[in-house]
């Protein structure tokens, strides 16, 4: 059992303790049903509504103004269960927003290096999933990768979605300064729950296959390059300067000419892909154009 639960039954059972207290010290127990009566004041005291992020205790409100008035017997003691019940409410508040502060922290992890030639992308990978500490694998959406001539990297972020001790996270990873900066967050309502295309179940997958025979072999010439995954099971060349080749173990070889269709409209179903634009600097303009466009797909013979 987690502590948090263990924690919350606790608590649940301090306040429990002061209703008992309440029957068996405070009231005037010649009424008839003051234990029911008192147990009723307790949960009109928890009762709340919400409005949209806001909770409001109405409940002690509709006590104080609808109720006390008319009691004559035991007013002490159901002015007190109802705030045991207010206080209830408070408590599970606080002890929500301290739970999730404590999975929440900010996580800092040190980077092996910050070139993408050399870096070993699935030992990354791992890194940041053991800090996380995840039930099972970590699931990854919007990556962008982004580096330089010489394999410096400018950008490096994605966002995981993942499970810890039955809760539903998500955190977004950021490289800067030679750290990841892991910031996690629990998710609290479904709407939360982004669903994507690019959402990628198994990244450990497209990890290692850019470790197999190292990014550099992967890129054309080129100064400025972007990277980013996907699993939608198709694609199409747009145009002649978008190629397709096959991640095997024996190599990077490119797509057989034959094997790919002339029409655009036509897809190439793979279910792993990674794809790769090169960017020209135009030196005029001290600006970057897009060049080359290579798709990667995934053989199957990586994942045994």
């Amino acid at each position: 059992m987690q502590l948090e639960t263990l924690l919350g039954l606790g608590i649940s059972l301090i306040f429990i303790a002061l209703l008992v207290f309440v029957y068996l010290k405070k009231a005037e127990r010649d009424e008839k049903y003051i234990g029911w009566k008192l147990i009723g004041c307790f949960l009109l005291g928890t009762f709340t509504f919400r409005l949209e992020t806001w909770v409001l205790p109405v409940g002690i409100a509709i006590f104080f103004i609808f109720i006390l008035p008319k009691v004559r017997v035991n007013k002490q003691a159901k002015q007190l269960a109802a705030f045991i019940g207010a206080a209830s409410f408070l408590s599970g508040i606080l002890f929500s927003y301290s739970v999730e502060a404590y999975y929440e922290q900010i996580i800092h992890v040190k980077a092996s290096t910050q070139n993408a030639f050399e870096m070993k992308f699935y030992e990354e990978y791992e890194k940041v999933k053991s800090a996380l500490d995840p039930e099972g694998e970590l699931a990854i959406n919007n990556l962008e990768l982004s580096f330089d001539k010489d394999g410096m990297i400018r950008q490096l972020n994605y966002e995981v979605y993942y499970y810890k001790y039955d809760r539903s996270m998500n955190a977004w990873i950021e490289m800067a300064d030679g750290q990841y900066k892991i910031i996690p967050h629990v998710i609290t309502e479904e709407t939360d729950m982004m669903v994507n295309q690019n959402y990628i179940s198994t990244p450990g997958i497209y990890f290692q296959a850019l470790d197999l025979h190292g990014l550099k072999e992967m890129v054309p010439d080129g100064d400025m390059y972007y990277t980013s995954f996907t699993n939608s099971g198709e694609l199409s060349l747009e145009d002649e300067k978008s190629t397709l080749w096959d991640i095997v173990k024996s190599g990077i070889q490119k797509h057989a000419v034959e094997t790919v269709s002339k029409d655009e409209d036509a897809p190439i179903h793979s279910p792993y892909q990674i794809s790769i634009t090169s960017m020209k600097e135009d030196a005029g303009t001290n600006t970057y154009l897009g060049d080359q466009h290579r798709f990667f797909t995934i053989s199957p013979e990586l994942f045994n």
